[in-house]
């Protein structure tokens, strides 16, 4: 059993350290993150069974080898732990945010749980032949995990990494027509979902492989060893420099900076100071490139730009982290819990963030990892992660110079904690965080100290611990079925996109009750079904199917009885994520006219959406678009003030603050207003279209069909503007553009019945008495 266990443990942890940075699969609604945290949670898990049923069941004996880092480490799990159960949000707490997975505290636990693997299984070569004797003595048998072995997982991984990258990003694999969609997009990668996310990889790789070069370190039975090595070392820069991300070079250029400098302090290398040319080379690469923009090679390469992902702004991360932790004493305390960035920003994002190009976007990540610490865990967090860095960084260059071959993994540590000052992090790189913090601390060797408790003497203690085991391993058995039972929820839920299956959702839902983003989405399927019903002539509407889209889609944001069975809503699963109250809204603005006092409905929805969302200038807007239609004109104009102080530019909003003039009778007053709009947004076709219509009213019809022909201009497919210039020809008396005009919009919209009628009408000569 004991040579079972060891190899359990042995291949777990080397699968674990080749695959992670590989795995992907097309199956879940993300192909990455969601994948990599199944990945790491089921090899880490068994690993920790297989380790304590050694101890346990064998070797009759707890053996637990303790590092500086423990209590600090465990001082920030427990931060983290009290910071889920008052969280904002539990559910992405536990399991982390939808769509981003790695935020949370399942997989903080995982990573936690790595780091005591390798520092207790990672076998070091022992010296004295006493420590041999004792080993012999108590029939104890190593697992087997060498330092070995791990640079070898990760050299291969490295390379496989590399490998695809560069056929995904020229295109080659295309060709492949058996492959999943997500490997034939130019930006596939099977590190992250994003080309900006393999560039913080690479450099932190370079500075790896650099590290490796510069000790010259002989990775035993790797018969490739340097050679190897410094082929990756080339193919990796290439590739960071095709993909041109400047926080990559940031993260490049500081690392090495310090490497130097420390190296150069300890003297680590005065019998060959010309290895300190290649980190010097590098350094001075990563200046050049930092200031050069690489959109000149990507399209004599490509013919293109390679798309970019859209990362949050340092500054604005700052300041939503910094908010978020001195809301009150809780959040100052522990944060507003892991995984719970995307509620911090929406609540706190300052108002000039409606004046980027980003601004309708709801980033749930920063663009730092340390304001997602200080952000969600609070000032404890944040104060016990650095303290955690500074212990380690202090251990590390005091033995640095003993042990001069732990210089490439301390070197990859720092460059993992630099990344995290420029780019949050990913399950790839959370992962190498924490194994290259095991693998240091492993290498320091002196400052580690072997605990052991024996119960060999103790039947009853062995027995107390063989129960606690079997207890361990129903829990984990347990937690298989429910994590086999969530997968396979993304599966339909990934169906039901793919196919636009409300059945596969509804199944999701059941597989996973928790997740209130299936139940967000389902009830925007209801409420589209619902829109699309609306449309049809009244004589053809299904009042029936009418109703059950309504009731769906309230039950699935808000809850209700369905038959014998409540469902639980959107808004009651996450009170306080801000999309579910919008779409609560958005159903009973839709059926105002059809249930009476479902705008005032829709105006609390709206308004506890705003109260999750207060510098959302949309939000502002759709609530004065509702006291409209209660005629609550002065509630109205104040909600469009207030989304145009939010966003001066915001079309919708100076758009009906004009209207307003029209639903008080005062007609030239709308269309001055209007006309300093179009002055101003002479781009916008809705502006001009708004214009046209009041033009029209005031029967001024000649300037309105002006302003419908400049609208049309600048959207040829704009159905509204062709219907607008359609009835502005009728009255006139110009059949025959009307007729085009209305043709038009019948082939922009198939079967509307309204239009046909008028086409008909039109057609159809005018009787005489």
């Amino acid at each position: 059993m004991q040579k079972t266990l060891n190899r359990i443990i042995k291949t777990n942890i080397y699968l674990l350290v080749f695959l992670l940075p590989l795995f992907f699969l097309p199956f879940s609604f993300e192909a990455f993150e969601f994948n990599k945290q199944y990945l790491l949670f089921f090899l880490s898990s068994l690993t920790l069974f297989a380790w304590v049923a050694k101890m346990v069941l064998v070797d009759k004996e707890i053996r637990f080898k303790r590092t500086p880092l423990d209590i600090t480490i465990l001082i920030f799990l427990l931060v983290a732990i009290i910071g889920t159960f008052f969280s904002t949000d539990k559910i992405s707490s536990i399991f982390g945010f939808y769509g981003r997975f790695s935020d949370g505290l399942i997989s903080l636990l995982n990573l936690v749980i790595i780091y005591f693997l390798i520092t207790n299984n990672l076998e070091v070569e022992t010296k004295t032949s006493n420590q041999k004797t004792k080993k012999e003595e108590n029939n104890y048998q190593p697992t087997g995990v060498n330092i070995s072995g791990i640079m070898k997982a990760i050299l291969w991984s490295i390379f496989f990494v590399i490998l695809f990258s560069y056929l995904s990003i020229f295109g080659l694999l295309k060709s492949f027509k058996m492959l999943p969609v997500v490997m034939t997009t130019q930006t596939f990668n099977p590190v992250a979902g994003s080309l900006e996310g393999l560039a913080m990889f690479l450099a932190v790789v370079i500075v790896f492989l650099t590290g490796l070069i510069m000790v010259d370190r002989d990775l035993k039975t790797f018969k490739f060893n340097k050679t190897f090595v410094k082929m990756l070392l080339l193919f990796s820069l290439i590739l960071l420099v095709i993909i041109d991300f400047n926080r990559a070079w940031i993260l490049l250029l500081i690392t090495l900076l310090l490497c130097v400098a420390i190296a150069l302090v300890k003297r680590m290398f005065r019998e060959d100071v010309n290895k300190l040319l290649l980190p010097i080379l590098l350094i001075i690469l990563s200046a050049v490139l930092l200031f050069v923009n690489s959109s000149g090679l990507q399209s004599l390469i490509f013919k293109t730009q390679l798309p970019q992902e859209q990362v949050l702004n340092q500054r604005y991360s700052l300041v939503v982290a910094f908010k978020a932790a001195t809301e009150n004493i809780k959040s100052g305390l522990v944060g507003s819990g892991l995984g719970t960035f995307y509620y911090d920003f929406v609540k706190f994002k300052p108002k000039d963030f409606n004046q980027s190009i980003l601004w309708q976007i709801r980033f749930d990540r920063p663009g730092n990892h340390f304001a997602e610490v200080l952000g969600t865990t609070g000032f404890l967090g944040i104060i016990s992660y650095l303290f955690l860095i500074v212990i380690f960084l202090v251990i590390s260059y005091l033995f640095l110079q003993q042990n001069k071959d732990s210089l490439p993994l301390i070197m990859t540590f720092l460059a993992l904690l630099i990344g995290q000052f420029v780019y949050y992090q990913n399950t790839t790189l959370s992962f190498y965080f924490w194994l290259f913090m095991a693998l240091s601390a492993v290498s320091w060797q002196k400052p580690i100290k072997e605990k052991t408790v024996s119960f060999k003497s103790f039947p009853e203690l062995a027995l107390i611990f063989s129960t606690l085991l079997i207890i361990v391993g129903v829990g984990f058995l347990a937690m298989y079925f429910f994590a086999a039972r969530f997968y396979l929820a993304d599966m339909d839920y990934q169906n039901s996109i793919a196919k636009s299956q409300t059945e596969s959702l509804e199944k999701a839902i059941v597989l996973n009750p928790y997740q209130s983003t299936y139940r967000i989405i389902l009830a925007r399927n209801y409420l589209d079904k619902l829109l699309a019903e609306i449309i049809k002539p009244a004589d053809q509407r299904n009042q029936d199917l009418m109703s059950i889209y309504i009731f769906q889609a309230i039950n699935y944001t808000k809850g209700g009885q369905v038959g014998n069975t409540y469902i639980k809503g959107a808004t009651e699963l996450s009170p306080n994520q801000v999309a579910g109250w919008e779409i609560l809204g958005m159903t009973y603005r839709q059926i105002a006219g059809m249930v009476e006092g479902s705008s005032d409905w829709a105006i609390k929805s709206f308004e506890k959406a705003v109260s999750l969302e207060p510098t959302n200038a949309v939000l502002h807007t759709e609530i004065g678009k509702l006291y409209l239609t209660v005629n609550n004109i002065d509630k109205a104009k104040e909600e469009f003030i207030k989304a145009k102080e939010l966003k001066p530019d915001y079309i919708a909003a100076l758009v009906q603050e004009a209207l307003i003039y029209e639903r008080q009778n005062n007609l030239d007053e709308a269309i001055k207003k209007m006309e300093d709009l179009a002055r101003n947004y002479p781009s916008v076709p809705e502006v001009l279209l708004e214009l046209g219509r009041l033009y029209f009213n005031n029967r001024r019809t000649n300037d309105a069909i002006a302003q419908f022909k400049a609208a049309i201009s600048l959207d040829p497919n704009y159905s509204n503007a062709h219907y607008s210039l359609g009835v502005a020809y009728q009255r006139i008396g110009d059949t025959n553009k009307a007729i085009a005009e209305f043709e038009k919009v019948l082939s922009l919209n198939p079967g509307n019945q309204d239009v046909q009628e008028k086409l008909n009408q039109l057609k159809t000569p005018a009787t005489t008495k």
